[in-house]
């Protein structure tokens, strides 16, 4: 260890903690893992939280020392020994007690490392170290740290989804605990853990009124992907959904995720025909939509399906055929772009075209 820093942490020199920062960082680097350890042997001290000294000097020396990994780039060299110190934090007190809103010593140490690990969330090897215990600071009961692991591992989400798949279980717990933002990490892990998250289908679906507009997408991404992927899951939430559609920032896009269920189940729509003919008449634009959306539950329920035309209320019933509209575009706008270049693509096209063609020749 670099003299300097062995004489600060050996003997707890505060008055020599900031001569470290005259220090070139390149001088340093080889022995940060060795001052990291040297810390959480200080941080896990029975006295640490009573000694004002050992902390003001444990606060500067990780300050220097996630400067200089910064720097020098060195974050694969020492992740292993600032992942250990960060989780040494877990083993403590992290919420304030009493009246007193000052962050605990531990809380302090998990602040200052925590964007010094995830902001290197691309990093395969750093996030194979980190994102289990960041998943466990979900549950630490301090707010401010679980909304910045938010943060980092919706980040992470997008860049390793696989390394957060098998925390899928305690991420959604966390999201249904409140935690909305990680409601952005869902539809990244779904299809890996699928049945983890059909368990908590329902209560998820029932948040939907509690959400601010951005969280709303994330939960209604999530809505579209399994209906397209496993619509047999969201049969029982229909009648929850349904009840959205009076909301016309959602209308659009849970029509879309409907028909990918009445597709695979068309009873599930029959009984809320009226609802649906009433959401066309207040929206013209989609009035063709939801008459082609009823299209299957109106072959097991005789005329229903022509309840979503104007012309039922003249009473022509009778006469009144569904058009084949597309329903492709009112998905569209929530859809990851790679796969609106799928869908736009020629083979998706054919594919859609010899569909379509199947359905009219079956009218």
């Amino acid at each position: 260890m670099h003299q300097l820093f062995g004489q600060v942490l050996g003997q707890r020199d505060l008055s020599r903690a900031g001569d470290l920062f005259s220090l070139e960082d390149t001088e340093i680097e080889a022995c940060l893992s060795q001052a990291l350890d040297q810390i959480k042997a200080i941080s896990c001290s029975q006295d640490y939280l009573t000694n004002d000294n050992d902390q003001a000097v444990v606060e500067i020396c990780i300050t220097r020392i996630t400067t200089a990994i910064r720097e020098t780039a060195s974050i694969e060299r020492h992740s292993t020994a600032l992942v250990g110190l960060w989780e040494s934090c877990l083993e403590h007190n992290l919420t304030p007690q009493g009246e007193n809103t000052e962050d605990t010593p531990h809380t302090k140490i998990a602040s200052d490392i925590t964007s010094c690990i995830l902001q290197n969330y691309s990093c395969p090897s750093v996030m194979v170290l980190a994102v289990p215990v960041a998943v466990r600071f979900l549950q630490s009961g301090n707010r401010e740290l679980s909304r910045n692991m938010s943060s980092y591992l919706s980040l992470a989400a997008i860049a390793k989804a696989d390394l957060l798949a098998e925390h899928t279980k305690a991420i959604t717990l966390s999201v249904l605990g409140g935690n909305h933002m990680l409601l952005r990490v869902l539809p990244s892990v779904y299809p890996r853990q699928p049945d983890t998250i059909h368990c908590q289908l329902g209560n998820l679906t029932a948040m939907m009124s509690q959400l601010e507009s951005p969280e709303q997408q994330h939960l209604i991404r999530l809505i579209q992907i399994v209906a397209e992927q496993h619509p047999l899951m969201l049969s029982p939430q229909v009648p929850t959904l349904v009840g959205y559609l009076g909301d016309q920032s959602l209308t659009e896009a849970l029509l879309g995720s409907l028909v990918d269920v009445s597709q695979a189940s068309p009873s599930s729509l029959v009984s809320f025909l009226p609802t649906l003919r009433i959401v066309g008449q207040q929206c013209p634009a989609l009035l063709d939509s939801c008459s082609q959306r009823v299209g299957l539950p109106g072959v097991l329920s005789g005329q229903h399906g022509a309840q979503l035309s104007p012309h039922a209320a003249a009473g022509d019933q009778g006469s009144y055929r569904p058009p084949p509209v597309s329903t492709g575009r009112l998905r569209q706008r929530h859809l990851p772009d790679e796969q609106l270049v799928h869908r736009h693509s020629p083979n998706a096209r054919a594919t859609a075209g010899g569909e379509h063609g199947h359905a009219l020749q079956g009218e």
